[in-house]
């Protein structure tokens, strides 16, 4: 009796984990049927028209998709606007739609060599020219291209950067060499007697005296300029009587003014206070002040505060020979001078504005030039916070 019971129990825990085996695999199945219906609905979601415009209007690059034949199958917004397309370029030739040769030829040899291809391209936009780094990248099914992808990426900033290096490492070189140059050739020309010929030797070192101060200059300039870049110099505002301190500039320019003819104006307010660092902002007035009456051979340098749309706009004016329109936005890089010849002769080192530049910005405010030619040239400073 006892052991039919035991095989009767057995029997029926064989028969449980039977039953609750296939429902574990039922469950299972189900499990994984959902996940692949989650799977191919969050596919769905991100191959839906929607979702496919929203992720090519997020690339900044220019996308465009050409098949084997050389007609436009798709081109983002970016592209368009990189190439001034303005009509939809989908399903014409390509040939038709850009008119970039360069951009053409890489087209054409990526459809025949079957192999991605890179080339920097040239275009125009708004009368300046836009570097480009064009990638051709064709795809390959059973030997043939199915499609090829285009993508073209904005390298003008790199550019931009890479010229103002270049000019910066040329600029340094010539600026360091030339006092060098003159002092080495005076020294020697007294070592070789003319230390003897006592107004020639005095001549001598007066010129060496002076090469050396605007060597010293420079290498002051720019230490000042790295220590702005690098953080070291730090901005601790204090409450400044705006008029007194002007003023105290003028001071020191007086006696330069005079000779010049120049008239030293200021037109501020009564009792205008700003909030700057007094040290680096009488560098900035020194300066703009030193700029004006060195490239002014009439008229008058006008310091001048005002309000405009709750800013304070702090001006310095001159009536002198002016700057180019085209020459406007390159003012404020290293050794950048409109004038290279009178620049150097007025004893300039090219570095006056662009220490100017970094410490206005260093203070959280705005730097702003308007000129025009033999009409005189206003800097402006925008000042944000509370004065």
């Amino acid at each position: 009796m006892v052991a039919e019971f035991l095989i009767l129990l057995i029997f029926l825990l064989i028969l449980i984990i039977l039953i609750l085996t296939g429902r574990i695999k039922t469950l299972s199945q189900k499990i994984h049927e959902l996940q692949s219906e989650k799977n191919v609905y969050e596919l769905t979601q991100i191959k839906s028209p929607q979702s496919f415009e929203t992720i090519l209007k997020s690339i900044t690059e220019g996308l465009l998709i050409i098949d084997p034949r050389g007609y436009i199958m798709l081109a983002n917004q970016s592209l368009k606007d990189i190439l001034r397309i303005d009509e939809p370029p989908e399903g014409k030739q390509v040939i038709e739609v850009i008119r970039n040769i360069d951009l053409i030829n890489l087209i054409s040899s990526a459809m025949v060599e079957k192999q991605d291809l890179t080339a920097e391209i040239i275009v125009k936009k708004a009368g300046k020219d836009i570097y480009l780094l064009a990638k051709a990248m064709p795809v390959v099914d059973s030997g043939s291209v199915s499609f090829l992808i285009i993508l073209l990426h904005d390298i003008s900033r790199l550019k931009q950067l890479e010229n103002i290096r270049r000019d910066f490492v040329a600029n340094v070189s010539h600026e360091l060499k030339t006092p060098v140059t003159a002092i080495k050739g005076y020294a020697e020309a007294l070592l070789d007697g003319a230390i003897d010929e006592r107004e020639n030797a005095k001549k001598f070192i007066e010129i060496i005296k002076n090469q050396a101060d605007r060597l010293n200059a420079l290498v002051e300039d720019l230490l000042t300029l790295s220590r702005i870049e690098s953080g070291d110099i730090k901005i601790e505002k204090e409450k400044i009587l705006l008029e007194s301190l002007v003023e105290s500039v003028f001071e020191i320019f007086k006696d330069r003014a005079e000779k010049k003819g120049l008239l030293l104006k200021k037109e501020i307010p009564y009792e205008t206070f700003i909030y700057a660092d007094k040290d680096r902002f009488t560098q900035i007035m020194i300066n703009l002040i030193d700029n004006a009456i060195k490239f002014t051979e009439k008229g008058l340098v006008k310091v001048r505060f005002f309000q405009e749309n709750d800013k304070g706009i702090l001006s310095v004016e001159d009536t002198g020979i002016g700057i180019p329109k085209e020459h406007l936005y390159r003012i404020g890089e290293r050794f950048y001078r409109v004038d290279q010849a009178r620049s150097r002769q007025l004893g300039g080192t090219g570095l006056g504005l662009a220490i100017v530049k970094h410490l206005v910005l260093a203070h959280g405010w705005q730097f702003k030039i308007d000129s025009e030619v033999n009409k005189g040239t206003e800097v402006k400073i925008i000042i944000h916070d509370n004065f």
